[in-house]
């Protein structure tokens, strides 16, 4: 890593990273949860370098101007790269690890500018642009038929859970080959002290991200190309925000977050996609200081009783509907110290 002022004004921290990854995996062909039908062994090693740049522009006291060129590395789940093979035959299903997943890499540039008052506040707002290679996004089958449990696995005769002229949803994450990722990003929060009276108290943040991007490289079981898919499990709207207040004794806040519907699971075509829907959480927490020790506190989650849901395909088409409902605690907190 490298730091220099070029300027009073402009200064720069480059470097770069080496990370070596080794994998020694061994995964259980299970059936139905109870019979064992063998082990799979997987070895792997590979070596990312990841460079960056970052310059700082100061211009104003209070203004602060950043870009910034950076490279990462997601790797795949633990579970995900398990050698193993899950039947169950009483849902229909089939569940399979890939150790052949390889990690996402990324390059990233960003653009900030910074714009802090002189009281408690900030007011941030910027660009982004993101190519990952090798994306990984969770594939689902629901027409996997004997014949391809056979060309797939090649079981030993009479082993073969599929009875001809029955499907299983077959399910596995695989790689896909690139995606774009635009964006851009507002944030604001200021603590109200130039208000007069008790609104000097509150506090506001408000923080709102959007996000466009165009996946390349999924293919179906039949290896027909899908076209005009986003980055899986990446929401194109995501909104917080928080009103708090502040005193000796009293502190409160009531947060809201939320996240627009966006495509959680790649079918074989676009009436099996799965979609994560849209969710709006409101949640509550205060405390109060009975003396400089003792604080009685509460908190009050999902007021809005926010399901968790899944459709397929379209809006209209439920997959999975749970309700959680309100969650509150209350207590009191001692410092014994």
């Amino acid at each position: 890593r490298y730091y220099q002022d070029l300027s009073n004004k402009v200064s720069l921290i480059t470097g770069v990273r080496l990370e070596n990854t080794q994998i020694d995996y061994t995964g259980n062909n299970v059936l139905n949860e109870t019979t064992l039908q063998g082990t799979t062994n997987l070895k792997s090693s590979y070596l990312n370098v990841l460079p960056n740049v970052n310059l700082r522009y100061e211009p104003k006291e209070d203004l602060i101007i950043r870009w910034g060129f950076t490279s990462g590395i997601a790797r795949p789940g633990y579970y995900e790269l398990v050698p193993y093979r899950n039947v169950l035959s009483s849902d229909n299903e089939i569940t399979v690890g890939n150790p052949a997943l390889k990690a996402t890499q990324s390059r990233n540039v960003d653009f900030m500018v910074e714009k802090y008052f002189k009281g408690v506040g900030l007011l941030s707002g910027g660009v982004f642009y993101k190519k990952l290679k090798n994306f990984i996004y969770v594939s689902v089958d629901p027409t996997f038929d004997s014949l391809d449990y056979q060309k797939q696995f090649n079981p030993a005769p009479g082993a073969n859970p599929i009875s001809s002229g029955s499907n299983f949803t077959y399910r596995t994450s695989l790689n896909g080959n690139n995606v774009e990722v635009y964006g851009a990003e507002l944030a604001f929060q200021r603590q109200l002290d130039f208000l007069p009276g008790i609104f000097k108290r509150f506090g506001v943040y408000v923080n709102y991200t959007y996000t466009f991007s165009t996946a390349d490289g999924i293919y179906n079981a039949e290896g027909v190309k899908r076209e005009g898919l986003s980055l899986p499990g990446t929401s194109p709207h995501m909104f917080n925000a928080s009103l708090s207040y502040e005193t000796k004794k009293v502190v409160a806040r009531i947060s809201a977050n939320y996240a627009a519907s966006y495509i959680d699971e790649i079918g074989s075509a676009e009436f099996f996609d799965r979609y994560y829907d849209e969710q709006f959480f409101l949640d509550f927490n205060a405390s109060y200081a009975i003396s400089p020790k003792i604080r009685f506190f509460t908190e009050i989650n999902n007021i809005t009783n926010q399901p968790l849901r899944y459709y397929q395909g379209v809006k209209e088409r439920t997959m999975q509907l749970e309700y959680y409902r309100i969650r509150g605690v209350a207590g009191l907190k001692v410092d014994l110290f």
